[in-house]
């Protein structure tokens, strides 16, 4: 039996085709069929020629796999990690992910490892893999690489495409004057089954649209039928879009000069309580506001800019000290500026959580007490995390407990770096019954 995520062979084939400058308009018919099961075979380059957009290579596979419905009996996908002959590859072997969940969180963790790209042999262990697939099913092999490989994939390439039911496309997130197309057009044979990053959004657009046409054709149907009558009796079932996991949480994040020896911390109180919870378009979503002074404060990334934690985490370990003066209340206004729909907000549906990151020494803009309470009173759940650190000589930085007080929504929200884990388990609450769901 199908799922309405199902049809996500002709969703990912078309993501695919549709993104390639110039090759879109001319593509009038799909380059994959509608199938209710699929193999997926990943070969992602982690080499040095991409290390600096791996993690744009690695998110674009985060962002495809959201289509599918990964299991035994739906979408059984394996990957191939790899870079030069020297590096060891990771393999993960057919089914290695039973869910959505578990391929997203392993595929958030994979690093770029540097080395030269040897895709050729990637392509023969891929050759190796697919004997072993289910061949009673169509197969999408995906090759995430620049092109700039150190041998010659043709001959390994042309062999994974004469593999009977198969389809092969070739994606690349870098920069696309840098990339070589033309071994990306001897992997897949065909100009047409080539993505680069510019077009990414134009083809998910495409491919939404594909999948809600095409949702009736692998429904999830029960039928039952009595040989008596001639009575048919259809069930149709749909995963219900409310979870009742629901939060929109904000990090409001002290980026100012007094914070440039505490701010990782901060960051890591925020890495600490990513990770325990369920980040994904259904689930919790996230925002980061970095504050400093009035015209330093500013939305690093608003609740609709990411879907998976790695993501998230990502985007964190980036974050970087802005300096200057310090302005609470205004970075408490910007926080709430992402209740609005059109920031990724769920008005009505989701908890409202922020979360303020500060050492409570407050030196410009508005008052923090009054915007706080303007925030308690608008539906937010606030919490003020401190961190009582030493500077380098040993001198104290205490916290200004008095602003901190006034933060939280009430004294059981104020928290410091030494019980951190208290206000992790509070906030994991909100996504608790939720662990262990399909995302």
């Amino acid at each position: 039996m199908g799922h309405p995520r199902s049809v996500a062979a002709l969703l990912l084939a078309t993501a695919l085709f549709a993104s390639w400058d110039g090759y879109a308009s001319a593509q009038t018919t799909p380059l994959f069929p509608v199938a209710c099961e699929l193999n997926v075979l990943i070969v992602l380059d982690r080499s040095d020629s991409v290390k600096g957009g791996f993690n744009k290579s690695r998110n674009f596979v985060l962002d495809v796999s959201q289509e599918l419905q990964i299991g035994p009996s739906k979408h059984r996908v394996a990957m191939i990690v790899y870079s030069g002959p020297s590096y060891r590859r990771e393999v993960f072997k057919w089914n290695f992910a039973k869910s959505n969940d578990e391929f997203q969180r392993i595929t958030s963790n994979l690093r770029a490892i540097g080395g030269t790209t040897s895709t050729k042999k990637a392509l023969e262990v891929a050759n190796e893999l697919m004997a072993t697939r289910d061949q009673s099913v169509a197969t999408l092999v995906m090759v995430v690489t620049d092109g700039r490989s150190a041998d010659d994939p043709k001959q390994p390439a042309l062999k994974l495409r004469q593999f009977p039911n198969t389809w092969v496309f070739a994606a690349s997130t870098g920069d696309p004057e840098k990339v070589d197309m033309r071994e990306l057009k001897d992997i897949t044979g065909d100009e047409n089954k080539i993505v680069t990053h510019r077009g990414r959004e134009l083809a998910t657009d495409i491919a939404k649209r594909i999948l809600r046409k095409a949702q009736e054709k692998c429904r999830t149907t029960t039928s039952t039928t009595t040989t008596t009558t001639t009575t048919t009796t259809t069930t149709t079932t749909t995963t219900n879009p409310i979870t009742g996991c629901e939060m929109d949480l904000v990090f409001v994040m002290d980026l100012s000069t007094t914070t440039n020896h505490i701010y990782s911390f901060y960051k890591d109180m925020a890495e600490k309580l990513v990770k325990s919870l369920i980040i994904s378009p259904r689930h919790t979503r996230v925002a980061l506001i970095g504050f400093s002074s009035i015209g330093r404060t500013r939305t690093v990334f608003n609740l609709k800019k990411y879907k998976f934690e790695g993501q998230v985490l990502q985007a964190l370990d980036e974050l970087q000290s802005a300096g200057g003066t310090t302005a609470i209340g205004q970075g408490i206004l910007q926080a709430m500026t992402q209740a609005n729909e059109r920031e990724g907000a769920r008005p009505k549906l989701a908890t409202k959580v922020m979360v303020i990151f500060t050492d409570g020494w407050n030196n410009k803009g508005p008052d923090p007490e009054a915007t706080a309470r303007d925030a308690h009173q608008a539906g937010w759940e606030v919490y003020a995390v401190g961190f009582a650190s030493r500077k380098g000589d040993g001198e104290d930085v205490p916290l200004h407990e008095m602003t901190l007080n006034v933060l939280g929504s009430d004294r059981a929200h104020i928290f410091s770096d030494e019980n951190t884990q208290q206000m992790v388990e509070r906030i994991r609450q909100r996504n608790a019954k939720c662990f262990g769901q399909p995302l």
